[in-house]
């Protein structure tokens, strides 16, 4: 009887939100978790902008071209070739895979053998024994509700590979985390140690854990936790006039990328360079073209101060974007 009365609340508030408010989905969303209590987010702190970095620049490459690729999620930069960049959509797609230059040219789509992955929400890129590999996270968790949650990894397809034959999961890894579920959209393989990071979005200051990259089959493991980061900027003084009632939600990490001792993160305002070594030290940040939604980053193959960023389609109809991002510690002459 309490389950079919709550049902009915939710389709109650689904109707007020997005027909007679004129709420887009996102919106509902944030505002179904204030009311169910898992915001998380401390809307009356003020934290200070960490040092901006001495030099970047964000330079625009192009326009996601592939339709299909309507909220890039997740970003990572192939292990073969420096201009290609592999992509996945946020929740509500297939296990679908897509290709695209670093300029957003469209170069193919890939099905997993897998069922329907229920929150796909990022994916890194990394290279054992000397073949290249996809690993792509079921992280998301809106409403702290799931009790485990997985990645799973594939071998990297050659852009020539058969795009109607779908990719055999090469291994999956089931983790929970030690105190209750989290919500994660920033993922990122440390291969010298054959950990996967997991970045939790919602928990003030923001706690990284680590799972193994591999473990036997069947075989379930409780992610530890390895620090609380240094504090991202929650609700900075005057980002109202900016971004309204979204303000408090714009310091939520929403993509990660680990290059040696960089551990790069980026929210939906700017991204930060934090030293992977101690990330309870204050990190640089990295200003961001003010345009769009950020939702993935990733280091270039080959550089450890270049990263793409991609930016969802809003409304799924209007233009997605790839930047380049540099960020070396002086000007280039």
């Amino acid at each position: 009887m309490a389950a079919r009365r709550l049902f009915k609340f939710v389709v109650l508030i689904v109707v007020f939100g997005t027909v007679l408010m004129g709420w887009r989905w996102d919106e509902f969303v944030y505002q179904a978790i204030g009311i169910t209590g898992h915001n998380d987010l401390p809307t009356n702190v003020h934290i200070a902008e960490p040092s901006q970095i001495p030099w970047s620049q964000a330079r625009w490459l192009g326009d996601i071209e592939d339709p299909r690729l309507n909220e890039s999620s997740g970003l990572a930069a192939s292990n073969y070739a420096t201009d290609v960049l592999w992509s996945i959509n946020d929740s509500g797609d297939g296990p679908n895979i897509f290709a695209l230059s670093t300029a957003g040219k469209a170069l193919g789509r890939w099905q997993i053998d897998v069922d329907k992955p229920t929150d796909w929400e990022a994916m890194d890129a990394f290279s054992v024994s000397g073949k290249g590999h996809l690993l792509i996270a079921d992280v998301g968790d809106n409403f702290a509700r799931r009790q485990s949650v997985s990645f799973l990894v594939v071998e990297e397809p050659g852009l020539e590979a058969d795009q109607e034959q779908p990719l055999p999961v090469a291994w999956q890894v089931e983790f929970s985390y030690p105190d209750g579920p989290r919500d994660s959209e920033a993922v990122a393989v440390d291969p010298a140690s054959e950990r996967v990071l997991i970045l939790s979005k919602r928990t003030f200051p923001n706690e990284l854990f680590w799972a193994p990259l591999r473990v036997g089959e069947n075989t379930r493991v409780v992610a530890e936790k390895i620090a609380d980061l240094y504090p991202l900027p929650r609700n900075v003084p005057g980002n109202e006039a900016l971004y309204g009632r979204a303000a408090p939600y714009q310091g939520m990490p929403t993509g990660m990328s680990l290059k040696a001792n960089r551990l790069l993160v980026t929210t939906y305002r700017d991204a930060y360079l934090y030293d992977y070594g101690d990330v309870t030290q204050e990190p640089s940040r990295i200003p961001l073209p003010l345009v769009g939604q950020r939702e993935a980053i990733a280091f270039a193959r080959d550089a450890d101060s270049t990263a793409y960023v991609s930016r969802e389609r809003k409304d799924a109809t209007e233009v997605a974007e790839i930047f380049e991002l540099n960020f070396g510690f002086a000007a280039p002459e």
